[in-house]
């Protein structure tokens, strides 16, 4: 059996019915499906480790986003890498979010590597070094750190409860819009690749694991958020209400909506100044998209510029 074609881990492959697609469940970069051309493209590309491990953690904190050559080209290999201290924080996220609760510890698997974009081992071992200095986590057992338990000790959860609670330094843009399988491309290929260009982390709720109530997580992600972008298309009454929670924190909203549903955008909605786009013009729209962003909230702590 092949190997993951993004971190050369074992993998389980699944077909996808008719489409030109597989699905890949693999330990590190979690589940993503590729379509055909583009595992032949990556299987003919000389990426860098720093390449590969940028998409690994794009792909673990994306779940079923898909790989096809448009994507692979003009933005996986163009990821930008989190500071030394995002790396760290990300890893927090995933020992909270494996561990469920304080006090649990959990076992070393290898999504602490895509998780903190580090490139190997090595570098994973410099941001465990951190954060035991730092004393946020413990670390149990006496044999190799890849075999060992960790768990967040009481300064961790602290560092996650500030994270949380300060959209001035949060890197994420939570992104509401209709989930509906025509319109994902929008996301896959626009409005995620926009948000990273401008430096900054996209989430969309449902590509995230969690145990939470769907409200409930909705609303704790969007007060983890820097921004939101919103999508109309569709009119979905979700999106509606998570816009207007971000605007009651305060926080800025980017407002989207394809041309030929403009019409149905509710009056209240109408006074902001909408992105429209068409599908003739999506290409146009993540370049519109993330100048906005920058323009509003300047580039993010992950931006290329």
């Amino acid at each position: 059996m092949e190997p993951c074609p993004i971190c050369n881990q074992k993998i389980e492959w699944f077909s996808l019915g008719g489409r030109d697609s597989n699905g890949v469940r693999c330990p590190q970069c979690g589940y993503y499906e590729i379509t055909r051309s583009a595992l032949v493209n990556l299987r003919h590309t000389d990426l860098s480790d720093r390449q590969r491990a940028n998409i690994s953690g794009w792909l673990s904190e994306n779940e079923g986003f898909e790989i096809n050559t448009h994507n692979l080209d003009q933005f996986l290999v163009k990821l930008s890498s989190p500071s030394f201290i995002e790396k760290a924080d990300n890893l927090l996220f995933y020992i909270a979010r494996k561990s469920d609760c304080a006090g649990v510890s959990i076992l070393y698997d290898p999504s602490f590597i895509s998780h903190s974009y580090c490139a190997n081992e090595f570098e994973l071992e410099a941001i465990i070094d951190y954060l035991l200095e730092t004393k946020r986590v413990h670390v149990e057992g006496e044999r190799s750190i890849f075999e060992k338990e960790f768990k967040l000790a009481p300064i961790g959860w602290i560092r996650l409860d500030e994270l949380s609670n300060n959209s001035n330094i949060s890197s994420q843009g939570f992104v509401a819009m209709w989930f509906d399988d025509p319109i994902k491309p929008l996301y896959d290929e626009i409005i995620a690749p926009a948000i990273a260009d401008a430096g900054y982390k996209p989430h969309r709720v449902d590509l995230r694991e969690h145990n939470e109530k769907i409200d409930d997580e909705i609303i704790s992600q969007i007060r983890k958020s820097k921004f939101v972008v919103a999508d109309f298309t569709g009119h979905r009454g979700g999106v509606y209400f998570e816009a207007g929670f971000a605007k009651g924190l305060g926080l800025e909203v980017f407002w989207l909506c394809r041309e030929d549903d403009l019409e149905n955008l509710h009056f209240d909605i109408r006074q902001y100044n909408c992105i429209v786009w068409s599908d003739a013009n999506k290409a146009e729209l993540r370049k519109r998209l993330s100048t906005r962003i920058e323009s509003v909230l300047g580039a993010g702590p992950s931006s290329a510029t």
